[in-house]
Parts: C-alpha cells; structure tokens; sequence
C-alpha cells in the first residue's frame, strides 16, 4: 500500500499526493466534506498524486452531485500527473456540470 497525504491551507483547497485509493479515499471524502458543506468553489490540487482508482474518482464524483447549484469542484495540476489526466479523460469527469479540469 502506498502513502497518501492532503495538505488543506484553507477549506476550499486541497493538495493531494501519493495514492488516492480504497485505502484513502475516506480519508479524502472527509478532507473535503466542510468545504462541499460551505458551498463555493474548492481547488484541488493533483500534481503530486500518483494514482487514483475508482474509489477515489467516486469520492470525487460524489462531492460534486453533493454540492449540485452551490459550487464547483476545480482540478488543478493535471499536466503534472499524466496518468491522472488520462483516468480523468477516460472518464470523462469534466463533462460533468461543475466539475472544471
């Protein structure tokens, strides 16, 4: 299992890095559970996360139905993780209506 970690400066912004996974996606939904809260836009930072699989793509899908009209979620940093991109694009997470990559 690899490691994870989240640096939160403020409510609204989150730098991931390491491994989003089953083992830390809780961990993640709980990060970002006061800023869905607040409504507004949150920032997540993803430059230095190495992987990510379906849970924590879920977790993130999950908090934008949550904040619905009342935010959005913005993803920053994708041109410094590759693979992410790629789940993102596979996905197609940023057709989502208030999900920006």
């Amino acid at each position: 299992m690899g490691s994870f970690s989240i640096a939160q400066p403020e409510p609204s912004v989150l730098f991931l890095s390491g491994e989003l996974d089953m083992a830390t996606a809780e961990q993640f939904s709980s990060a970002l559970a006061p800023a869905v809260t607040q409504g507004g836009p949150i920032t997540v930072d993803v430059s230095d996360l190495t992987f990510m699989d379906s849970t924590g793509l879920h977790a993130l899908i999950r908090a934008a139905a949550t904040l619905k009209d009342r935010g959005c979620i913005i993803i920053h940093g994708l041109d410094g993780s590759p693979s992410i991109r790629k789940l993102f694009e596979l996905t197609r997470i940023g057709e989502l209506p208030n999900v920006y990559l």
